[in-house]
C-alpha cells in the first residue's frame, strides 16, 4: 500500500477533469478508469474501488452489445444517459477515491504548504468531511426505516412514494443541513479561523511515487489528447 501527497491528489482530479472535456469516450477512457482503479487499490480503498470498476464495465458492455438493439425513445434516452455517465464517471470515481483516502490534517497541511486563501482551504476541508458523514446519517436513515418495513427500491417507491419520500428523503434532508451546521462549528472550535498560520506534525511531501504517479497520468492524458 502506497500514499501520496494531498496536493498530487488534487492535481491528478484536476487532470482527470481536462481528460474527460478534451478526449472522446473510447479506449483511453477504459485505460484511464484501468489507472484508477489500480490507483485506488494501491492506496488501500480495494472493495469500492473495484466495485466501481466493476459497474463501469457492466454499463461499457452494455453499450456495446446491447444498446444497439433497442430503437426509439429507448436508444436515444439510453445512448444520451450513458454518453454523460462515461464523461463523468472518471472524475467521480477518482473523487471517490481520494476523499476516501484522504484525511482532513493532511488535506489542510498540504494545502497550508500551497499558501492557499483560507476562502478556498475551508469549504474543501468542510466538503472533505461532510459528504462521508451524510453517507452515514443515510445508512442510519435506512436501517431505521427497513425495521418499519420501508424499502428504497424502485419498486417500493412506484407503489408509495408519499410514504419513501416522507420516511426517507425529508429526513435525510433534516439531517444534511444539521451536519452542515455541526461541521462548521466543529471547525470555529478547532480555531480554523485563526489567521496564523497552521502548523503540523504532519510530513508531508513529494515523493518519487507521488512524481511516477502524475507522471503516468500526465501522458496518458497527452496521448488521449493528441492521438
Amino acid at each position: 500500500m502506497i500514499k501520496i501527497d494531498p496536493r498530487i491528489k488534487v492535481i491528478l482530479i484536476l487532470i482527470t477533469v481536462i481528460f474527460s472535456i478534451f478526449v472522446p469516450t473510447g479506449l483511453y477512457t477504459c485505460i484511464w478508469i484501468a489507472m484508477v482503479t489500480v490507483l485506488g487499490t494501491m492506496l488501500g480503498r480495494i472493495k469500492k474501488t473495484i466495485r466501481a470498476a466493476v459497474i463501469f464495465a457492466a454499463l461499457w458492455l452494455f453499450a456495446i452489445y446491447i444498446l444497439p438493439m433497442l430503437h426509439g425513445t429507448a436508444h436515444i434516452s439510453l445512448l444520451v444517459w450513458l454518453g454523460l455517465v462515461f464523461k463523468c464517471y472518471p472524475c467521480c470515481m477518482l473523487a471517490g477515491v481520494i476523499i476516501g483516502t484522504t484525511q482532513i490534517s493532511e488535506f489542510m497541511a498540504a494545502m497550508a504548504k500551497w499558501n492557499l486563501p483560507r476562502e478556498i482551504v475551508m469549504p474543501l476541508a468542510i466538503m472533505f468531511r461532510y459528504f462521508p458523514t451524510l453517507k452515514e446519517d443515510w445508512g442510519h436513515i435506512k436501517d431505521a426505516m427497513s425495521i418499519r418495513g420501508i424499502s428504497l427500491s424502485p419498486l417500493y417507491f412506484i407503489k408509495r412514494p408519499g410514504v419513501v419520500i416522507d420516511a426517507l428523503y425529508l429526513p435525510l434532508l433534516v439531517t444534511a443541513s444539521k451536519t452542515a451546521d455541526e461541521l462548521s462549528s466543529s471547525a470555529i472550535t478547532r480555531g480554523i479561523e485563526n489567521p496564523s498560520r497552521r502548523t503540523s506534525r504532519l510530513d508531508i511531501r513529494i515523493k518519487y511515487i507521488d512524481i511516477l504517479v502524475l507522471t503516468i497520468f500526465t501522458l496518458v492524458l497527452l496521448l488521449g489528447v493528441f492521438l
